[in-house]
């Protein structure tokens, strides 16, 4: 029984591992978006038809019958990609028993 009670405790460390892991991936992440919203705005308002000639050239805008609902629903599986996630690290503190701070505190 002790094995096996070490093997539980090895799985959900892992996991927890793994969850803090796909957080720091997602801080890098948003690093970048901001970086790229910045360098972005500073190009699109310096050389605003710097982008007209990659339309149809470049992936991004591959498939131009398509491209906007495709976008919408790449950035809607995101969003519940990182909610699914919050949840995941929610019910892991949860059955940590870690309590939730009084919030009249």
């Amino acid at each position: 029984m002790g094995k096996e009670k070490s093997l539980e405790n090895s799985e959900a460390e892992v996991l927890v591992d793994r969850i803090y892991s796909a957080k720091e991936s997602l801080v890098k992440f948003g690093r970048e978006v901001f970086r790229l919203s910045s360098e972005f705005g500073e190009v699109s308002r310096l050389y605003p038809d710097a982008f007209k000639h990659l339309d149809g050239q470049h992936k991004l805008f591959a498939n131009k019958g398509i491209i906007h609902p495709q976008m919408e629903e790449f950035y809607k599986a995101s969003i519940n990609y990182v909610e699914l996630l919050q949840e995941v690290n929610r019910r892991a503190i949860e059955l940590s028993g870690t309590q939730r701070p009084n919030k009249d505190i």
